[in-house]
């Protein structure tokens, strides 16, 4: 058996196709997503706590979705669960315009009051509380509050005007974009392969009516499925290996949790994904076909499991449709090791999904696979 293993690394090594899918358009990704700086231009969650309610407070708060801001249908109740909000990653703005605002400017007098307690001339100052988005990004949305807070203020000329917005910074627990998505990228790369690798080789040996007579051989069937199962085991980990390494060492991820937690899932994740190939070669007459059916299983799971975008951007029953398939489970234990450095007792939810997905492609690849 350690015989066929070494002949298949070998074989899928020399195949250009292969070599492909399992680590170049994976690192494709990763370059795109390490040169562009996606958090500059990313539309960005802003909740408004509006304790003045009045038209003053509304009209700058409509000013954010004049601009595009995302704005939360339900803001936080106070100042500090808003600030926990920012903080944990949930929240990336958080406009607290406190009670009076709106009231108390002045005309024609220089405003006097201490900026620093809240207060300017009795004119409440509106707090905005920003946690990891780019620099750029903040400058926006702070452009953005003071354009809007200035439509409302009387008095002198917006030039002349003090600056009625304090900013306050906190660090977060969320990780840049990329580093999300990094992970995601490792998920996706494993399952495309794995998919539409095992598909295309076993629908070959098919046509090629090599199954067929390897029935009548001295080597035990399971043997060779075997070893078949643990070349693709040996290039899915090498894969993930590479992945990660441009990852943080070429675009600087900034990863916290151990890689080795993230092998057993790697592997469970591969052998789901290896199944599910089982199943689709099964079904597919000639390694075109086979290649085809693998790319329409495996390009709407890249998609709908979280591996670009949170999948509660879904709409309807969608989000709960996603977080079923087995990519999702995958990629979500591999961010809770990676990014916030669990352990791997800890993603233990992720790992029974996926066991039970593992234990149900089985018995469907047993039952549905065909030698000829």
């Amino acid at each position: 058996m350690l015989a066929l293993t070494i002949a298949n690394l070998k074989m899928m090594a020399r195949n250009r196709q292969t070599t492909f899918w399992a680590l170049f358009f994976p690192l494709i990704m990763v370059a795109v997503f390490g040169l562009f700086d996606f958090n500059s231009f990313a539309s960005s969650n802003v909740a408004v706590l509006d304790l003045a309610d009045n038209a003053a407070s509304r009209q700058v708060a409509e000013s954010l979705s004049e601009a595009g801001l995302i704005q939360l249908d339900d803001p936080p109740t106070s100042l500090e669960a808003g600030r926990k909000a920012v903080e944990e990653g949930d929240l990336d703005f958080l406009v607290a315009i406190p009670a009076g605002f709106g009231a108390g400017t002045i005309d024609g007098e220089e405003p006097s009051g201490n900026p620093a307690a809240g207060q300017v001339d009795g004119a409440a100052l509106v707090t905005l509380v920003t946690g990891g988005e780019s620099e750029e990004r903040n400058q926006f949305v702070a452009n953005v509050l003071r354009r809007g807070i200035d439509t409302v203020t009387q008095g002198k000329p917006p030039e002349e005007r003090p600056d009625q917005l304090i900013t306050e910074r906190i660090e977060t627990c969320s990780a840049p974009y990329f580093d999300v998505v990094l992970l995601g990228l490792v998920g996706m790369g494993i399952m495309s392969h794995a998919i539409i690798s095992i598909a295309v080789h076993i629908s070959n040996y098919r046509n090629l009516s090599i199954l067929k007579r390897m029935l009548v051989t001295p080597l035990a069937i399971w043997k060779f499925f075997a070893a078949e199962v643990i070349a693709q085991l040996a290039l899915a980990v090498i894969q993930a290996a590479v992945i990660l390494g441009v990852g943080v060492f070429v675009f600087r991820a900034e990863l916290v949790g151990s890689v080795i937690h993230m092998l057993p899932i790697i592997i469970l994740g591969s052998l789901v994904f290896l199944n599910i190939g089982f199943i689709v070669s099964a079904w597919a007459n000639t390694p075109a076909a086979a290649s085809g059916m693998g790319n329409v299983v495996s390009l709407p799971m890249m998609f709908f499991a979280g591996t670009f975008f949170s999948t509660s951007a879904l709409p309807w029953l969608l989000p709960y449709v996603a977080d079923a398939l087995p990519l999702a489970p995958m990629i979500t234990a591999l961010r809770d090791i990676g990014l916030h450095g669990a352990n791997i007792w800890e993603v233990w939810q992720q790992l029974a999904w996926l066991a039970g997905w593992l234990v149900a492609t089985s018995v469907v690849a047993v039952r549905v696979f065909r030698f000829s």
